[in-house]
């Protein structure tokens, strides 16, 4: 597991510093299709790739619900995958209602299937495109995302008055706290507030809301 996590370091960190200065290289058309195919094709052993490690995501997803002060009632989880960050939300807040997105049918299916079997009401997974997501503006209290690439815009334009978007990674810990002065201007040119920059083992947590300059327009 450790030279699981010294590779994705080695390989992400200059990633993820070019993605901070060019973050819209992620809207160009050969990283879209990208990830569109990728997640497609590996969507049936998914779950059993990420077992060994799906404690601990767990573990730092929960770190970062525990730092909202609030008690959101509607959830999204962008890129939710097989809904593992879905799930956790949803047991976290049981009188939230969670929506997975996904633009992977595959993915979307595998999370469906444990709709049935698991205890966790008011939870529902949809295709759907982060980019573009087919949802009427300030629908969300919280806005969730984990391991994926994130779409700050139109996390912003979904996300209700004071409603929070919380971002995080298993990997990069460093990387994204030695960048903070990055992190805080990447969201603050799109309209969100830093609140939690927070390392744990060799993950991130980052919490944001949504500007108060934006909730006045």
């Amino acid at each position: 597991m450790g030279s699981l996590f010294k590779w994705k370091n080695y390989t992400m960190g200059p990633l993820i510093r070019w993605g901070l200065h060019h973050p819209n290289v992620m809207k160009s058309r050969l990283f879209l299709k990208v990830m569109q195919v990728f997640p497609e094709k590996i969507s049936r052993t998914y779950d059993a790739k990420i077992r060994d490690g799906r404690e601990a995501d767990l573990l730092l997803f929960s770190e970062g619900l525990n730092l909202l002060d609030s008690q959101p009632l509607h959830i999204l989880d962008l890129c939710t995958g097989t809904g593992l960050a879905a799930f956790e939300a949803a047991r976290h807040f049981p009188k939230a209602f969670v929506t997975g997105v996904d633009q992977s049918p595959g993915m979307i299916e595998a999370a469906k299937s444990k709709v049935k079997e698991s205890e966790v009401p008011r939870i529902c997974f949809e295709q759907g495109n982060a980019v573009a997501l087919a949802r009427e503006k300030e629908t969300y209290d919280l806005v969730v995302t984990s391991n994926a690439p994130v779409y700050l815009a139109e996390a912003v334009r979904v996300l209700k008055s004071e409603g929070h978007l919380l971002i995080v990674f298993s990997f990069g810990g460093k990387i994204f706290t030695d960048a903070e002065r990055d992190v805080r201007n990447l969201l603050k040119i799109n309209c969100l507030d830093l609140l939690h920059l927070k390392r744990v083992g060799e993950g991130i947590v980052i919490l944001a809301g949504k500007s108060q300059a934006v909730q006045k327009l």
